[in-house]
């Protein structure tokens, strides 16, 4: 009894937060949501429990996933750099530090990759994730993910890219580098954006490997190219034109061999 007393008290604060942050008064959210005034006053205070339905239609008209409404501290949050990415979804901003003085950049680490397709929109989640501070990086919302493979070389596997995000399709540049989360995954890729088609181009700095489209509509995230960071040291002669001219012979040589093969 206690704790659903508890969390019916931080609905009731995570609701007066977004009306206020709406500028809206009680009358009008109530006149909105098609019930009394005085029992949505009763909301607010935590002295009578939302049925699931309002508190549904709440969630639908502050654009706010239903568990970031029953489950956080909205208070936590910076309302102000709530960012819509579509649909009735919201990107909840990096959080500030204690000390006031820097963004923290959530790092999403390789084993959490999965699970960020289905939690990128819980707050809950994202607190979850280790977090690293870069006052060098510049304002604007950061975040921090894997790169797995060697598609982007120089890059080195392992690496951690850290990306700023990307509000709007239009706002792509045509041939910098972007973290894409879509609905088949997280990758690192050039793009280029068909607008005429809602299609994206991916490409991979490493030839090897095809480049391919992806639809708008299965885009989750965009996040713009700013910095990585590598824990991996390289020899000295491990980017020399001699030894990747070496490697790349290397690689056209077995294409040819199987080529031969399936000819054969």
């Amino acid at each position: 009894m206690e704790n659903q007393l508890v969390n019916q008290l931080k609905i009731a604060r995570n609701i007066k937060l977004l009306r206020l942050g709406r500028g809206l008064t009680q009358e009008q959210l109530a006149d909105a949501l098609v019930i009394p005034s005085t029992r949505y006053a009763n909301y607010e205070q935590g002295t009578r429990a939302i049925p699931i339905d309002t508190l549904s239609a709440i969630s639908s008209y502050f654009h706010i996933a239903l568990d970031a409404l029953v489950k956080s501290d909205l208070s936590k949050v910076d309302l102000k750099g709530l960012m819509k990415v579509g649909g009735n979804r919201l990107l909840f901003p990096i959080l500030i530090k204690d000390d006031g003085k820097f963004e923290s950049i959530e790092v999403v680490p390789v084993k959490a990759s999965a699970g960020y397709l289905s939690g990128y929109a819980d707050p809950e989640f994202i607190e979850t994730l280790p977090k690293a501070s870069l006052p060098f990086i510049g304002i604007g919302t950061h975040r921090g993910f894997p790169l797995t493979g060697d598609s982007m070389l120089p890059i080195p596997d392992g690496s951690i890219i850290i990306g700023k995000f990307v509000e709007e399709i239009a706002d792509i540049k045509n041939g910098r580098t972007y973290i894409v989360v879509s609905t088949t995954g997280i990758v690192y890729k050039r793009v280029y954006i068909k607008a005429e088609e809602n299609i994206l181009s991916l490409v991979s700095d490493n030839k090897i490997y095809s480049a391919y489209e992806m639809p708008f509509e299965n885009i989750i995230e965009l996040w713009e190219f700013r910095c990585f960071i590598s824990t991996k040291e390289y020899s000295a002669d491990e980017y020399s034109l001699e030894n990747l001219f070496q490697h790349m012979h290397g690689i056209t040589r077995g294409i040819e061999e199987l080529k031969q093969k399936i000819i054969g």
